[in-house]
């Protein structure tokens, strides 16, 4: 059925959106780009489509995305600032506005990508599922569209994971508040992991799997499955094993490993976590490129400037200087003084780095894990406030009934007693006749008789209809009081959010901003010591 059309730009303009523009229009959704009137922020409101398949469900993936993205700040995740139902139920939901490209279109453009920028890519992507895995949810929609690569960020290739709109978190419980969001349907198969095709839950694995198809594409130029057909092409990644990587390429060691460990068939067999993943791409980012020979030689050839932010090649860079200083004098300790220093420096701030990094991951973790907590109660308030909206909705409909019972029974005892009064009339008007007879009474009485008889049994369905109509309107206040109770704890959940969510979020990305300042230190050192060691060859 064909809804009322609505005022969309009103409604939004009302919660404070102004609209300027559409920016992507698609079969289910349409992204406008638009400006918060209070702060003059510009953002990215995403609408879905007035009569898209399945539009409940369209609605609830964007509720989904709001209560596990509410809050969080974080440098790999697209910011979710707002969300909420429109007056026909379509779901809008706000993000920052990005700028640059998605990881497809630089794909179109240079079709494969060397190991080391593949890597560093696909490592933000899995730092950034790693705090959805921690709050519960899955992204299921990993894919290099939904792989920005903003120009805005703090180094090249900066990644913002997007479309959080795919999100699935634990069971996806048909009673929640909102329509569940299903097995995944939507999108490019070329990267479905096989338990999606076959419509099991979504876990984690889900998503390492979509990783290990996607840095294949990265690196190979192409996905492990291809096909025309989209039904065939999901039946590939169900039964036929993987092609190898093509053997003409510069892979690190581990890496190839890797990619075809994330693209087993079986999710169990795939890597269990965010950081055992994590662990890897270091590994094979830290053995990018061939470590220079050591040497005596007086002209030893320095390594190439690694690109900023890239904490992994920076060690790297520091290591090969430290290799060629060793070559060279033989021992570090037999370098000049200025050398010395900057090996110090370098030392110094790589240790900077380090507890930075690890003061900001525990930070990080134990910022998701709470929040984790918040979600799951959110979920399961909602959940009975929308058990309690059907029950109320049942118990009123059933109170009307009650009330329709109760008058039809008062009516009926009503058109008893009119009856009943003309009777009494009737015999009024017998008695005061000349002549009275006994059988000229007798049916009259007998009618009385029957009259007060009905009105007793009347009396009685009318009374127990008062009856059922009190145990119904006692339950409708009880699912009212209850209702307000639940509206109170889910209150509570939001001012939590605001209160602790909110602060523990600050310190989670002031963390982030001190392993920024640590790295941008430490590639200080190491600039420091490339001088150096320039100073030498010039020597």
């Amino acid at each position: 059925m064909t809804r009322p059309p609505v005022n969309v730009s009103g409604e939004l303009l009302q919660k404070g959106y102004v609209l300027l523009g559409k920016l992507v229009r698609g079969e289910t959704s349409t992204i406008f780009d638009a400006q918060h009137e209070a702060t003059r922020r510009r953002v990215a409101l995403k609408v879905t489509a007035p009569e898209p398949p399945d539009d409940a469900r369209m609605a609830g993936r964007l509720l989904t995305a709001w209560n596990v993205a509410r809050g969080l700040r974080h440098p790999h995740v697209v910011t979710v600032l707002d969300a909420g139902r429109l007056s026909d139920g379509r779901g809008w939901l706000v993000m920052e506005r990005l700028r640059g490209r998605d990881l497809q279109m630089e794909l179109e453009e240079v079709c494969r990508l060397p190991a080391g920028r593949a890597v560093h890519i696909m490592r933000q992507v899995v730092v950034g599922l790693g705090v959805l895995h921690r709050r519960g949810a899955v992204h299921r929609g990993v894919a290099p569209r939904n792989i920005y690569l903003s120009s805005a960020g703090h180094f090249a290739d900066h990644v913002k994971l997007i479309d959080l709109g795919r999100l699935a978190v634990g069971e996806d419980d048909p009673m929640r508040a909102h329509a569940p969001t299903g097995p995944f349907t939507l999108g490019t198969p070329l990267y479905l992991p096989p338990e999606l095709a076959r419509g099991e839950t979504a876990t984690p694995a889900a998503d390492f799997y979509a990783v290990g198809a996607v840095l294949y594409h990265l690196l190979a130029g192409h996905p492990p499955f291809e096909d025309d057909e989209p039904v065939r092409l999901v039946a590939k990644h169900v039964n036929n094993a993987v092609p190898p990587l093509p053997g003409d390429l510069d892979l690190p060691d581990g890496l190839g490993e890797l990619v075809m460990r994330c693209l087993a068939k079986e999710p169990s067999d795939r890597p269990g976590t965010a950081n055992s993943v994590l662990a890897s791409l270091d590994d094979c980012l830290m053995r990018v490129g061939a470590l220079p020979v050591e040497s005596s030689s007086p002209a030893p050839s320095l390594p190439a400037l690694p690109p900023a932010g890239v904490a992994a090649e920076w060690t790297r860079f520091s290591d090969q200087l430290r290799r060629m200083i060793r070559g060279h004098f033989g021992r570090a300790d037999n370098a000049p003084q200025p050398v010395i220093d900057a090996l110090q420096w370098v030392t110094g701030a790589r240790t900077t780095l380090d507890e930075s990094m690890t003061t900001a991951e525990r930070q990080r973790a134990a910022t998701d894990t709470r929040a984790r907590a918040r979600i799951a109660r959110r979920q399961a308030l909602e959940q009975r406030i929308f058990d309690l909206d059907r029950s109320l909705r049942a118990a009123e409909a059933k109170l009307r009934e009650s009330e329709h019972a109760v008058f039809q029974g008062v009516r009926a005892r009503d058109r008893v007693d009119e009856d009943y009064r003309k009777a009494l009339r009737n015999i009024e008007i017998a008695a005061g006749g000349v002549t009275l007879r006994a059988a000229d009474l007798v049916p009259l009485l007998g009618q009385v008789r029957a009259l007060l008889t009905r009105r007793a049994e009347l009396e009685a369905k009318v009374g127990a209809r008062r009856e059922a109509e009190r145990e119904v309107a006692e339950s409708v206040a009880l699912l009212m009081a209850e209702r307000l109770e639940v509206l109170r704890a889910h209150a509570d959940v939001e001012l939590e959010e605001k209160d602790e969510g909110q602060r523990s979020e600050w310190l989670a990305a002031r963390a982030a901003d001190d392993v920024l300042a640590a790295q941008r230190a430490f590639e200080n050192a190491c600039l420091n010591l490339h001088l150096r060691c320039v100073e030498l060859i010039d020597a």
